[in-house]
């Protein structure tokens, strides 16, 4: 999941993203448990309006890859500290679909199934 953090009010991109990174940490203790894969800092592209003649810079954002696990966790801290926010993906991320993929490979279905119904 991808979720784009924009600057509000007196708070900046880098404090917002580091104080998420932080309430990770401190919920997650173990390193592979982390809901947050990475985090980049990016900005839209400047675009010039028709009708007005005036160009428009475009917003700074600080994107993060969210790991399955965490989607909820994570939109309930934003949500709840009135951060601006915007998912722009809700796709599970390459290194998430590449375990799964590993261990359903790994698993042996010669086995008959049997339904307890």
């Amino acid at each position: 999941m991808i979720i784009r953090i924009y600057a509000s009010g007196k708070l900046d991109l880098e404090t917002v993203g580091d104080l998420l990174w932080q309430a990770d940490a401190q919920a997650n203790f173990h390193p592979d448990a982390r809901w947050i894969n990475s985090s980049s800092f990016t900005s839209e592209e400047d675009w010039i309006s028709a009708e007005h003649k005036k160009v428009h810079k475009g917003r700074v954002y600080r994107e993060f890859s969210v790991r399955w696990i965490g989607r909820e966790a994570i939109i309930m801290w934003l949500t709840s500290n009135q951060i601006l926010f915007e998912v722009i993906s809700f796709k599970i991320l390459e290194e998430e679909e590449e375990a799964i993929d590993g261990t359903l490979s790994n698993r042996d279905f010669t086995e008959p199934l049997n339904h307890m119904n």
